[in-house]
């Protein structure tokens, strides 16, 4: 074990001893400060340690569940090296196709190219969907009528070999067949294509940057990036395990959309494929959550370190 490596295991044994955010012990992979933003450049961060998260939240759960005031939870060891983390709770059925808990959005200054950072907890056990997991999405303010996001598994096999249960994928639901492409193509789902895929494990933290640029309107020339690496031990560089530069964000008429609200969901879907798992074949609430923790949205490369 190297010097780095042995400080950080030596760091992360003291903080498991004291009942203190470990962000205190090691700020610089927050992405925050105690001021709030770390950097000019950060246009949104949330460690959720400052307990005012739903002044900031717009927070709703499946069916009205759970209490607004639960989406983030404090206790010892809950969160990345710290006590506080959002989570999506136990996921309960919708009455149609999925499972989800929370659902929570927060607004940020709409970005043409920028990055995503965020430390993601898989609860032990967690059973996939057979679908797919949605997790961090985003959306354009004020309609939302864009959607795009990093989903924890996709299960496409077996016409997609870079698919299976855990294993994280790329959703632009805007690239589809629009009348001004001539019906060429559609590519709304990118999967890992870097030959070094990741297949995510549970009771695992895991380190989680994606970047954005958008595409000039109508064509397909915007770029998406994915690194995804465990987040014990820490790694020196980062792994890019998805990169793709036509992504088409925008049609021509979308010229001034951009991407401007964060949101956290866990939703496991289908649960109506066969073998049918829905009720009545199966649990109305499922026992199992994801975390979110350490969320930095920022105009340059985060990392795990404090942007500058």
């Amino acid at each position: 074990m190297n010097v780095t490596a042995s400080l950080f295991v030596l760091l992360l044994a003291i903080a498991s001893q004291i009942d203190l955010p470990f962000s205190i012990a090691l700020a610089n992979g927050r992405g925050c400060n105690r001021h709030g933003l770390a950097s000019r450049h950060v246009v949104l961060c949330d460690d959720f340690e400052k307990l005012d998260f739903l002044q900031r939240w717009d927070i709703g759960s499946n069916g009205g569940t759970w209490p607004n005031s639960n989406f983030v939870k404090c206790e010892r060891g809950f969160g990345f090296l710290s006590r506080c983390a959002a989570w999506s709770n136990q996921l309960v059925f919708d009455t149609y196709w999925g499972h989800w808990g929370f659902d929570a959005w927060q607004a940020f200054p709409p970005q043409s190219e920028f990055y995503v950072r965020w430390f993601q907890y898989i609860s032990d056990p967690y059973e996939w969907g057979p679908l797919e997991d949605k997790s961090v999405m985003l959306h354009d303010p004020p309609l939302a009528s864009m959607t795009a996001y990093v989903a924890s598994s996709r299960n496409h096999l077996p016409t997609q070999p870079h698919s299976g249960p855990g294993m994280p994928f790329i959703a632009n639901y805007q690239d589809l067949d629009w009348a001004e492409t001539g019906g060429q193509f559609e590519k709304i789902n990118r999967f890992q294509n870097q030959g070094n895929d990741i297949t995510l494990q549970p009771g695992r933290w895991y380190l989680f940057e994606w970047y954005l640029k958008m595409n000039t309107p109508g064509m397909s020339d915007g770029v998406t990036k994915l690194w995804i690496d465990e987040a014990f031990p820490p790694r020196s560089r980062q792994t890019l395990r998805l990169a793709y530069d036509d992504m088409r964000w925008l049609r021509s008429e979308d010229a001034a959309k951009r991407f401007g609200f964060l949101r956290l969901t866990a939703y496991r879907q289908r649960c109506d494929m066969a073998p049918e798992e829905c009720p009545p074949f199966g649990p109305a609430m499922l026992n199992q959550s994801q975390r979110w923790d350490g969320i930095v949205v920022s105009r340059k490369p985060i990392g795990r370190s404090r942007v500058h």
